[in-house]
C-alpha cells in the first residue's frame, strides 16, 4: 500500500528523475567548461562559481516546493522592513528601499509576463501600503488589462495605476 498513492507516487518519482537528469547534466556541462578554461589560474575561481552553481541546481526542487507567488514575496519584504520601523511606521529610508526593491520586483514580472516596461515607480505611505504604481513604457500597450489585473492582484483593487 502506497501512502502516497499510485499517481502521486509516479509524479515524485518523476521529480526525483528530472532533477537526478538535471544534476548529471550540469555537471557535465560544468566539467567541460572546466576543461576548456583558457588558462589554469583561473581554474580555482571557476570551480568556485560552478560549486555555487550545482549547489543551486540542486536546491531547485526544494525551493519550488514553497510555491512563492508574488503577492507572498512582497508581504515577505514588507514584514522583513517593517520589522524594523519604529511602531507601526515605517521611516523615509525603509520607504525608499521598499519602493525599490517592489519597482524592481514588479518590473522584472512584467518583463516576464512579455510587456516593454522600462521602469516601475510605486508610492508607498508610512504604514507600507501601496497606493500608487507609476508605470514607464518602452513602447505602446494595445490592452493594459493583464498589467492592472497583475497590480491589483498583488497590491488591492484601491492601487492608482499611471501610465506614462
Amino acid at each position: 500500500m502506497y501512502l502516497i498513492g499510485r499517481k502521486g507516487m509516479e509524479f515524485v518519482m518523476e521529480q526525483i528523475l528530472t532533477w537526478v537528469k538535471n544534476a548529471l547534466l550540469f555537471g557535465v556541462v560544468s566539467s567541460i567548461v572546466i576543461l576548456l578554461s583558457p588558462n589554469k589560474s583561473y581554474e580555482k575561481h571557476i570551480n568556485l562559481v560552478v560549486g555555487l552553481l550545482f549547489i543551486l541546481v540542486m536546491i531547485h526542487p526544494i525551493i519550488d516546493s514553497f510555491d512563492l507567488d508574488e503577492k507572498t514575496y512582497i508581504s515577505y519584504i514588507q514584514n522583513y522592513i517593517g520589522a524594523s520601523g519604529n511602531g507601526n511606521y515605517l521611516s523615509q529610508e525603509e520607504i525608499s528601499l521598499y519602493e525599490d526593491t517592489i519597482g524592481v520586483e514588479v518590473k522584472s514580472v512584467l518583463n516576464d509576463m512579455g510587456y516593454e516596461i522600462e521602469k516601475v515607480t510605486p508610492y508607498v505611505d508610512d504604514k507600507g501600503s501601496v497606493y500608487k504604481i507609476c508605470i514607464s513604457l518602452n513602447g505602446t500597450i494595445t490592452s493594459p488589462d493583464g498589467i492592472n489585473r497583475y497590480i491589483q492582484k498583488v497590491f488591492g483593487e484601491e492601487v492608482e495605476i499611471i501610465y506614462e
